[in-house]
């Protein structure tokens, strides 16, 4: 039975040695000091060094010098009978070189369980780290591409916004050019030819004739009034002449038309934006009030416009009640809602943002927010024009004198036959803008300023503002083409008044002139 056992465990231990020699990974053993005890034939092939070199000799002949404390480190644990398992480290072969390897270390006992020695086993894994570090190498590559296509993808995507604003600015620059050549022309000539028609048709007698020429004056009012409105739907003058709030102002009555009444609250302090910024802005505006009309099912908003205390940051916000939509789709389609990726980009562009509130029955709030530069300064009522102005010699004793301001020379000379065809009536001078209307208004001291609101260098409502500052007791008509609701409560708070369109200045200036004496005399 002896024999036997022995015999097994002779086979045993054979058919073990053949395993560890034939294995692919290194097998060593070693004892607590690091001598080598065992070496087989894979540690050979991966470190270089023979079983006869290797053996009686320290392990530490296979450490890099700056990994030394690696073995120590690995004892103390063998000697505590703990495991080391799938430690990646570098060795050094026979020949120099280094390889990087995975050890596995397991401590050996004695038959009273006491540890011993060490086990290791010992993988190449050089090529796996080399393939490890070749995709590590093609990651940082393509993280770099994809950072590189990232930021082209950046650039192209701010070029295009900023060419889609420019082209949004140049269509709205050529709807300009075009609405001010119509009210700057074939506007001021219609009415100038109304004012010639109205002188001529008070001396026809045939009542045939009159008839005619109470049919071209029709004719020439519906012109006059087709006009308005074209000069207003390519580039409302309002915006142009007298500022964004003033163009919102309008925006928001002209909603009325659309079947929705917007609500307009202006809490700002004085606060300036660039032309084109004005231009964007007002057109951001504009679709998101026609978005109200369209999709929001509602029939009331609200266009707030408001500054932070600093007055750094301008706030434009629409507002309504109404069945709103599920905005966190809004960025990922671009069908139903391109109008806002379209005011998003616009409002990127001019260095702001779009911030966007909606949901299902919540209604919708839209704020166009923009960093703002320097604030507006107050006008300098002491830059006045010196162009000299054309001056009648003067009237008889009680006659009104007229002060007559415009920057068109047919539509004064047209009003000034209207006012001359009266009596007592006297136009003692011209002014071509509001600086010369300031400066002829304090030397002249006339009873009556003809004020028109939209002329170059200031406008009529400053003008208006600053005479009626200086003297009070001077009566100022305002005077304009345009047919708008803000623009005549500019003028009346600046001081005019009263307020007439020049459609109607033919019939109705006398009469305002008169009226406005009238109540001042007795009032």
């Amino acid at each position: 039975m002896e024999s036997y056992f022995s015999n097994n465990t002779q086979r045993t231990n054979a058919q073990l040695a053949a395993i560890v020699e034939s294995s692919d990974d290194a097998i060593i053993s070693k004892d607590l000091s690091g001598t080598v005890m065992t070496w087989n034939g894979a540690a050979e092939r991966i470190f270089g060094y023979t079983a006869t070199e290797m053996i009686g000799q320290s392990i530490s002949i296979l450490i890099p010098v700056e990994r030394k404390h690696e073995e120590s480190q690995i004892l103390d644990k063998i000697r505590k009978a703990e495991r080391v398992d799938q430690f990646d480290t570098v060795r050094k072969r026979k020949d120099g070189t280094y390889i990087h390897v995975s050890l596995t270390v397991s401590p050996i006992k004695d038959s009273q369980d006491n540890v011993i020695g060490a086990s290791k086993i010992a993988r190449d894994i050089t090529e796996r780290k080399r393939g490890e570090e070749e995709l590590r190498l093609l990651s940082v590559q393509l993280d770099q591409r994809v950072a590189e296509r990232t930021h082209d993808l950046t650039e192209t995507r701010q070029r295009l916004r900023v060419l889609a604003s420019e082209l949004s600015l140049a269509e709205q620059r050529v709807r300009r050019q075009i609405a001010t050549e119509l009210h700057d022309y074939l506007g001021q000539l219609l009415v100038v030819c109304r004012l010639k028609l109205n002188q001529a048709s008070k001396r026809v007698q045939d009542t045939g004739l009159a008839q005619q020429l109470k049919d071209a004056d029709r004719i020439l009012q519906d012109s006059l009034s087709y006009t308005r409105s074209l000069v207003a739907e390519l580039a409302p003058p309002v915006l142009r002449e007298f500022g964004l709030v003033m163009g919102l102002t309008w925006l928001a009555e002209q909603m009325e038309q659309h079947g929705v009444t917007v609500t307009m609250k202006v809490t700002p302090s004085s606060f300036d934006v660039e032309e084109d910024q004005a231009i964007l802005l007002f057109q951001s505006v504009r679709e998101l009030l026609m978005n109200v009309v369209k999709h929001a099912d509602t029939k009331q908003a609200l266009l707030s416009v408001a500054t932070t205390t600093e007055g750094d940051l301008l706030t434009i916000t629409v507002a309504d009640s109404g069945k709103g939509f599920d905005h966190a789709l809004e960025r990922r389609t671009g069908g139903k809602h391109f109008g806002l990726f379209s005011i998003r980009e616009r409002m990127e562009a001019l260095g702001g943002r779009l911030e966007l509130k909606s949901g299902p029955t919540q209604g919708t709030s839209a704020s166009l927010i923009l960093p703002l530069g320097s604030r507006v300064s107050a006008a300098d009522p002491t830059v006045a024009g010196t162009v000299d102005a054309p001056v009648s010699k003067e009237g008889q004793p009680g006659a009104v004198r007229v002060l007559m301001v415009d920057d068109h020379p047919l539509v004064r000379e047209g009003l000034r036959g209207v006012l001359e065809g009266y009596e007592h009536v006297r136009v003692v001078a011209e002014a071509a803008d509001g600086n010369e209307a300031v400066t002829l208004a304090s030397k002249l001291r006339p009873d009556v300023v003809i004020m028109d609101v939209n002329m170059p260098i200031m406008d009529g409502i400053e003008a208006t503002r600053l005479i009626t500052q200086t003297c009070p007791s001077m009566t100022v008509i305002g005077l304009s083409v345009h047919q708008s609701h803000q623009i005549e409560r500019s003028m009346k708070e600046a001081g005019a008044v009263a307020y007439l369109t020049k459609d109607v200045a033919a019939e109705q200036l006398y009469a305002a002139i008169t009226s406005a004496l009238e109540k001042k005399v007795n009032g």
